[in-house]
């Protein structure tokens, strides 16, 4: 099979690492290209050409991309020699993320650690390739105009919900530390609808949600819009419902090799975003996270 040519071998014994090395999706297409179907040509075009994409692609999406079915498509990853649609799926994600120039892929998670290290370092560096995904996944531009409405803000709400929700109450924090008064709002309750009505032009509402995002942040994006407010849109890719649904859409990096998302990417952008709003006026913001923390001493809150 292509896709078990893919793995070099490993001796975990002490044993020796074999000299093979695995392929990158991309190449292995190329190289099956003229055998494929038509139906199969198109959808290792679009592999090929949108790598980025496929990895938050369903079956049935990327079939709609290649002009064919689901079941065409988990049937040539299957005659690639995946055992289905989703391991496919993974290679080509992790593809993208370690990059055309990353060394190859030596073991089953793909990340191109070496298998004796600890889950410590593992995950730790799953972090950091996300930290590096985020990265690139953003302009200085888009950056930069996301700064300028958060620095003249009136107010700002942040949305996020479940998972999102962390990353909504770390952004009210370091905010409300700069002097610009902001809310989380983590659920659909009437106070947060109330919230809502209240932005109009000159306020920010910052949504946060990933993959598929949830009915209420995508709702309350829509409407804050709709009201003259800037939407800051945070989410993990361009094919999310939430994507495009504000002024502007920034993206941050979730993947992780573990049972739950990582939400290092997210959380540090907000914390960047913070940063680039602090620097723009050191003494003032500084003064103002000053009073607060002089406040909570005199009051005795961090007793």
């Amino acid at each position: 099979m292509l896709y078990n040519s893919m793995h070099a071998t490993l001796a975990i014994g002490g044993g020796e690492l074999d000299d093979a090395r695995p392929r990158r999706v991309s190449d292995l297409l190329r190289e099956g290209f003229d055998g494929f179907s038509r139906s199969q040509k198109a959808v290792a075009r679009y592999i090929i050409d949108h790598l980025e994409e496929v990895g938050y692609l369903s079956a049935e999406e990327l079939g709609q991309k290649g002009n064919t079915s689901s079941s065409t498509v988990v049937r040539f990853a299957q005659s690639l020699g995946f055992p289905g649609y989703p391991e496919l799926q993974k290679t080509a994600r992790d593809e993208y993320r370690l990059g055309a120039t990353a060394r190859p892929v030596l073991h089953d998670d793909q990340l191109g650690f070496v298998i004796e290290e600890d889950l410590l370092t593992r995950s730790l560096k799953t972090d950091a390739l996300s930290l590096e995904e985020t990265i690139s996944k953003n302009t200085l531009e888009r950056f930069n105009r996301a700064v300028t409405a958060l620095a003249g803000a009136s107010q700002v709400l942040v949305v996020g919900l479940h998972e999102a929700a962390i990353v909504a109450e770390h952004a009210s924090y370091v905010f409300e530390l700069l002097g610009i008064p902001c809310q989380a709002a983590t659920g659909g309750t009437e106070s947060n609808v109330a919230r809502l009505s209240r932005l109009a032009e000159g306020d920010v509402l910052v949504a946060i949600g990933f993959r598929r995002a949830h009915s209420v942040t995508i709702s309350l994006a829509q409407k804050a819009s709709a009201q003259g407010a800037t939407v800051i849109v945070i989410t993990d890719n361009s094919l999310s419902e939430l994507a495009g649904k504000g002024s502007l859409t920034l993206y941050a990096d979730i993947d992780s090799t573990f049972f739950a998302h990582s939400l290092v990417g997210p959380v540090s952008l907000v914390s960047a975003l913070a940063s680039a709003v602090y620097s723009r006026d050191r003494d003032l913001y500084d003064s103002r996270v000053r009073a607060v923390r002089d406040k909570a001493v005199e009051s005795g809150w961090l007793r």
